[in-house]
């Protein structure tokens, strides 16, 4: 494996066995997506291949960190490929927008639900919601972005053969080095639970450890759980900032849910506890050490070295990366098991929770609501909408929910006026104006106040899927009519009061002034008679707006 730079751009080449290839990365992903911006990396990465008639193997994929564009073949087919991928990125083919985007939206990536529990609705977190934004992107968004992301400074290139391709031209714009995305969490405690399905995921150190760790827990959650499931797999993902991803996700059998994840939580349990097999150890690391042999003659080891260029790290030589994997024991696996475990998070089956086992429950909503405006729920006096100068927030029979104005993510904005803010935490503010009195007055600050570059244009929404306030209990209306006639009743009592005195007042005697306890009397019963009379008038109107 040698080191070299094509047209500024670092590079690997190793001489292979099979047949030659070459890939070009960059370093940008999902992870540098804003939400509201969602998808545009695939975008981008299907107009720049779409229409380039190139008659090699070619593949291109956008994961959460690099995006790379892939093609085995001969010499002229690689360059042919990698250079047409660089010209129409310098100078992107626009006048296909349209088309590319339909194909796009077409096939949409399946989403995991478990980056949005751990880090949120932004970074690593943005994979597990959909593409909203793909309808409003532009010429000029997509512009933006490959110059900031798609330069020869934020690039690698790998090739398997014997040399470079003559007349490669990687003739990409300039710009900067991207660093990692950064990675945050919304999880207060670890290992936390929540309810979504039959899964788990954890983000530790990346080592050879961790990866043996991965390979061990695979075979002992397919072994363990082969009665119980349709399917099972487990992911180790390195990252830039020096971490790994490791996912597990089990499909169980439409009768056993529950079982298989009572085994999920097991085998997670033994593994931490130390009951590691040394045998399995070796087994697996001996494994690891002939696929990494493969791979070298193969080539595949190319592009992870080209990641690593990108992450600043150096190409490491096989013989190294072989005696790390032998250097690996049952006793590293075994700590890694409980690192992995302490931080993990487990999705559970509907109706299931996993406290039994020591989780604690994922935060699904705000601690509190800030300060502010409040508007009552129609037909639901338990539901509140709160807008203030911090945020807003809204509160209900067991729910509590707040997005700070400075820590939105993205805002659904549809044209009959429903509001959605999504916050940083995932925690999401829904504001529709047919849930709550004089909500109009809200959908005006939410718009002004939240930036263009976090508005998302949400498509109409047919009249059957605009949210309606629930009907009222019939023994709740009981008692709005009787509260509505009683109210009703003493108004007319403190009012026809008042005018009694008012006419005593003014038959009386025209010397003297009025007796200070007679002109009390009189503005009680006007004050009274107000009072009441509003609420009277206030509940018959929400009555007539149920029954309407």
């Amino acid at each position: 494996m040698r080191r070299m730079e094509v047209d500024g751009i670092p590079a690997v080449l190793a001489q292979v066995t099979g047949p030659a290839h070459a890939g070009l990365v960059f370093r940008v992903g999902t992870a540098d997506e804003p939400l509201a911006r969602r998808g545009i990396t695939r975008l981008v990465e299907h107009l720049v291949t779409d229409g380039l008639g190139a008659t090699g193997q070619t593949s291109w994929t956008t994961g959460p960190e690099h995006t790379y564009f892939h093609v085995q073949g001969s010499a002229t087919e690689i360059t042919e490929f990698l250079t047409g991928v660089c010209d129409a990125l310098r100078d992107p083919p626009t006048g296909r927008l349209a088309e590319v985007r339909d194909l796009v939206q077409g096939a949409q990536p399946e989403r995991d639900p478990l980056p949005m529990w751990r880090h949120g609705a932004r970074g690593f977190g943005v994979v597990s919601y959909p593409e909203w934004a793909l309808p409003g992107l532009t010429a000029d968004h997509l512009r933006e972005w490959i110059a900031r992301y798609f330069t020869r400074e934020n690039a690698a290139l790998w090739v398997a053969g014997d040399e470079v391709p003559e007349g490669l031209s990687l003739n990409l714009p300039t710009g900067e080095r991207q660093p990692p995305p950064s990675v945050a969490t919304t999880l207060p405690v670890t290992p936390a639970w929540f309810t979504g399905g039959v899964g788990w995921d954890t983000v530790i150190a990346r080592s050879p450890g961790a990866a043996v760790f991965a390979n061990v827990l695979e075979r002992r959650v397919r072994r363990d759980l082969r009665d119980l499931t349709t399917h099972t797999r487990t992911e180790y993902v390195p990252r830039a900032d020096g971490t790994a991803r490791i996912l597990t996700i089990a499909e169980p059998l439409p009768a056993e849910p529950e079982a298989a994840h009572g085994g999920l939580v097991d085998v997670l349990a033994s593994m931490r506890a130390g009951r590691i097999d040394p045998d399995e150890v070796a087994a697996v690391v001996k494994l690891t050490c002939e696929g990494l042999r493969q791979s070298e003659s193969r080539g595949a080891r190319l592009p992870g070295q080209a990641f690593n260029l990108l992450a600043g790290r150096e190409v490491q030589p096989l013989e190294e990366a072989l005696a790390e994997v032998r250097a690996v024991t049952a006793a590293e696996v075994a700590r890694v098991a409980e690192e992995a475990y302490d931080a993990g998070l487990l999705m559970t089956p509907p109706g299931s929770t996993a406290e039994w086992a020591g989780y604690t429950a994922a935060p699904a909503m705000s601690d509190s609501v800030p300060a502010g405006r409040v508007h009552r729920g129609r037909r639901d006096r338990s539901r509140r909408l709160i807008s203030g100068s911090e945020g807003i927030g809204v509160t209900g029979r067991d729910m509590v929910a707040a997005v700070r104005w400075d820590a939105c993510a993205a805002l659904l904005a549809w044209p009959d006026g429903g509001r959605h803010l999504i916050g940083e935490d995932a925690v999401t503010v829904r504001v529709e104006p047919t849930l709550y009195r004089h909500a109009d007055r809200v959908v005006r600050e939410v718009d002004a106040r939240i930036p263009e570059r976090l508005r998302i244009e949400m498509p109409a929404r047919d009249r059957d899927r605009i949210p309606q306030p629930e009907p009222a209990p019939r023994d709740g209306v009981v008692r709005r009519y009787v509260a509505a006639i009683l109210c009703g009743l003493l108004a007319l009592f403190f009012v026809s009061g008042g005018v009694w005195i008012l006419t005593q007042l003014l038959a009386g005697p025209g010397t003297g002034n009025p007796r200070g306890e007679d002109l009390l009397a009189l503005g009680g019963s006007v004050v009274f008679g107000i009072l009441f009379g509003r609420y009277s008038w206030a509940a018959a109107r929400e009555l007539g707006s149920r029954r309407g």
